[in-house]
């Protein structure tokens, strides 16, 4: 297997993340559709637990490869890979308003 470089590992999590975060949103749609209405205080504790969790694959997915690079001390090398994922991030978000805009 050939190893890829630091920028196109940052793309592939930003990618990931915001492939999670679209899924997310599909399910939250889905479920809008299907599901009846919780009550607001299982609404709230469901809403809570996503969050954690959200946090946990989201943090794991950004950081990571990275924290794995720092432990193994290629602190330059994580540094690099955090900016390069922050930038893919932003691009990917920037692209996302292009469209909307277009489409509004």
């Amino acid at each position: 297997m050939r190893k890829l470089k630091l920028c196109t590992i940052g793309l592939l999590q930003s990618l990931g993340i915001t492939v999670y975060c679209v899924l997310l949103s599909g399910l939250f749609w889905v479920m809008e559709e299907l599901l009846p209405q919780p009550d607001q205080f299982m609404a709230i504790i469901m809403m809570l637990l996503l969050l954690v969790l959200s946090a946990a694959i989201t943090g794991s997915l950004f950081f990571g490869y990275a924290v794995y690079l720092a432990l193994h001390q290629k602190m330059k090398k994580a540094l690099k890979l955090v900016a390069y994922t922050m930038l893919y991030s932003l691009g990917i978000i920037l692209v996302f308003f292009v469209v909307l805009a277009i489409i509004k």
